[in-house]
C-alpha cells in the first residue's frame, strides 16, 4: 500500500515538475471579415454568420485499488478521457451547435474475437436556438438538465471523477444524456434559472431510438440571489463577491428497458453551491420511487481551499448511497488536492478514497493521479 502511494504521488511530483503555471492567450488573425487562431480552442470565424472552435481534452490516469475481500487489487494506468469537440455557431450567433466525441469510452467496449477495447463513442451532438435570453431551446443529444454534478463539464470537476452517489441517479436511471428537446431560461440576469425537458428516457447511441411510447420529463429550477453561478467545481478562479445556488429538479422515466431492472421511476434531487475568495463548497440529496426496484436515496457534500489562489487546492467529499432502503449502505470519504496550471484546461489532480460497503462488510482503499490538459 505505501509503495502505491509513494508511486502515485512521484507521478504527480514528475508532472508538476515538467509543467510550470501557463495561460494561453488568445491570437486572433483577421483579414477581410475572416478571423483565425486560438482562444481557449482553434477558431475560424466569418463575421456574424459562421464560427467554428476545435477542442481536444485527454485525462491521463493511474488508479490503484486496494480491495478488502477475495478479490485481487488492481493498479495501472488508463485514458480516463479523450475528448473532440466542436461547437460555435452556423447563420447568425443565435443559432448555436456543440458536437463532442468520445474516442475512449469504457461503456462502449468492443468484443470481437473476444479483444476486448474501448470504442469510439457520440457524446453530444445538439443545436441551440437563442433568440431570447428568457427562452432558449436545444434538440439533439446532450445532458438531461436534472443532477448538477453530472451537468458539470467532465473537465471542471474538484475530484478526479464525480462521487458514486450522483452516477447512481441520473434522470433516465442510466446515465447523464439521452435523444430530446430542452426549454431553458434565465429571468433576472439569471438570479432565475429554469430548464424544462421532454427525452426518450432510454439513453444514448440507440439503435432503436425511443424503447418504447413513454419518455422521460425534466423540470429543474435553480436560484442565484448573489448572480449568475457557473456549473463548474473548485473557486479556480477567486471569485471576490459572495456567489449561492439553490436548487431543485424533478424526473419522471416511463420506462427504460436498458436500465438494470427496466421500469417507471420518479427521481427528485436537492442541490446547492457556494463561492468565494477560493472557498468552494457543494452538495445534492436524491430519493427514487421506482416501480420495480426498492426506494432509492443518496447523496455528498464537498468542498475544497485554495491554499495558493488559483494554483493549490485541498478538497474533501463525503458521499452516501442507499440504493434499496435497507441496512445496505455505501459510503465514500475522498480527500484531494489540486495543482491548477491553467484553471481546469491544465491541472493536475490526486485523491485518496475510502470506499465501505455494509452489505459485504468491506472498506477498499483506492487512490487515483490524474493528469488533464487540453488544447
Amino acid at each position: 500500500m505505501k509503495k502505491r502511494i509513494l508511486f502515485s504521488f512521484l507521478t504527480a511530483l514528475l508532472v508538476f515538475m515538467m509543467h510550470s503555471r501557463a495561460d494561453a492567450a488568445p491570437m486572433l488573425f483577421e483579414k477581410d471579415g475572416l478571423q483565425v487562431g486560438y482562444d481557449d480552442g482553434f477558431v475560424i470565424k466569418a463575421q456574424d454568420q459562421f464560427m467554428i472552435k476545435f477542442g481536444a481534452w485527454l485525462q491521463f490516469q493511474h488508479e490503484y485499488i486496494n480491495y478488502d475481500d477475495s478479490r485481487p487489487n488492481t493498479s495501472g494506468f488508463k485514458v480516463a478521457k479523450g475528448r473532440l469537440r466542436w461547437s460555435g455557431f452556423m447563420f447568425n450567433p443565435n443559432l448555436g451547435y456543440v458536437i463532442q466525441l468520445e474516442l475512449a469510452d469504457p461503456s462502449k467496449v468492443n468484443e470481437t474475437d473476444n479483444d476486448r477495447t474501448k470504442d469510439v463513442s457520440l457524446k453530444d451532438f445538439a443545436i441551440d436556438i437563442k433568440h431570447y435570453e428568457k427562452f432558449n431551446i436545444r434538440i439533439g443529444q446532450f445532458k438531461v438538465p436534472f443532477n448538477r454534478q453530472q451537468l458539470a463539464f467532465f473537465g471542471d470537476l474538484q475530484f478526479v471523477d464525480t462521487s458514486l452517489a450522483s452516477k447512481s441517479f441520473n434522470a433516465n436511471q442510466t446515465n447523464a444524456r439521452d435523444i430530446g428537446i430542452m426549454l431553458n431560461g434565465g429571468i433576472d440576469d439569471h438570479k432565475i434559472e429554469y430548464f424544462f425537458g421532454l427525452f426518450n428516457g432510454n439513453g444514448i447511441n440507440q439503435a432503436s431510438n425511443n424503447d418504447n411510447t413513454q419518455y422521460l420529463t425534466v423540470a429543474r429550477v435553480v436560484l442565484n440571489p448573489f448572480g449568475r453561478m457557473s456549473i463548474s467545481e473548485s473557486d479556480v478562479n477567486d471569485t471576490q463577491h459572495q456567489l449561492l445556488s439553490i436548487g431543485a429538479a424533478f424526473a419522471h422515466d416511463g420506462g427504460n428497458t436498458n436500465a438494470a431492472t427496466p421500469g417507471t421511476a420518479s427521481t427528485l434531487a436537492f442541490e446547492f453551491a457556494y463561492k468565494y475568495q477560493g472557498i468552494s463548497a457543494q452538495g445534492e440529496y436524491y430519493f427514487r420511487d421506482a416501480n420495480n426496484n426498492p426506494d432509492a436515496n443518496g447523496g455528498y457534500v464537498q468542498g475544497g481551499i485554495f491554499v495558493k489562489p488559483k494554483t493549490v487546492e485541498v478538497a474533501v467529499r463525503y458521499a452516501l448511497l442507499n440504493p434499496s432502503g435497507g441496512n445496505n449502505n455505501v459510503e465514500e470519504l475522498t480527500a484531494g488536492v489540486n495543482f491548477f496550471f491553467a484553471g481546469h484546461r491544465r491541472k493536475l489532480q490526486i485523491d485518496l478514497s475510502n470506499i465501505s460497503s455494509d452489505a459485504g462488510d468491506t472498506d477498499d482503499q483506492r487512490i487515483r493521479t490524474q493528469y488533464q490538459i487540453s488544447f
